[in-house]
């Protein structure tokens, strides 16, 4: 996996062993030529970070700043490891759980990236994401949410949130949520 533009482009970053389903570039590119010009100098909360691949991605880009929250220490170190090749030191690693996280923050974000672990029977991440009020907290006006889950049934409206657009690629789902001024 590689950085795909801006600063750091080219560069290779590695995948923890514990993260089953990194976000493909294919899916990254899409993402990116969707938001365009509103990664620069936005505020980023990378949720689920796994690799870290979306949120350096954004920093790359231009992004100001990027948290990202990893419960995983494995994937933190990662996520560390990898900030520190492509020279991208804008950033906050969280070793937390996302919830807990998310519950406790009192800051706004301009762009927050959500790619939770795929249902495996016992829990659905995707479903517990989606049912947390506080959205309109985390997000600042105008701020997108930008949820990757798995391709199969209805998209869930959030409170507080509109949907802006939905595309699938292949097993995986992008929607983009906006916040509601």
């Amino acid at each position: 996996m590689r950085v795909i533009a801006g600063k750091a482009k080219g560069r290779v970053l590695k995948v923890p062993r514990e993260v089953s389903r990194p976000t493909t570039d294919r899916v990254r590119e899409s993402i990116f030529g969707i938001l365009g010009e509103l990664v620069l100098d936005a505020e980023v909360l990378d949720l689920y970070a796994g690799s870290g691949a979306l949120g350096i991605e954004a920093l790359s880009r231009g992004a100001r700043s990027c948290v990202f929250v990893e419960q995983n220490r494995g994937a933190v170190r990662t996520i560390q490891d990898n900030l520190k090749k492509t020279k991208l030191e804008e950033a906050q690693v969280v070793t937390r759980d996302v919830t807990a996280h998310l519950r406790g923050s009192k800051d706004r974000y301009d762009l927050i990236f959500a790619d939770p672990p795929y249902a495996d029977g016992l829990r659905d991440g995707a479903a517990d994401l989606v049912t947390l009020s506080g959205w309109r907290d985390w997000l600042k006006d105008e701020g997108l949410l930008i949820f990757e889950r798995e391709a199969v049934g209805e998209v869930p409206p959030m409170e507080g949130l509109e949907i802006l657009q939905q595309r699938d690629y292949g097993r995986s789902r992008i929607v983009i949520y906006r916040q509601n001024s």
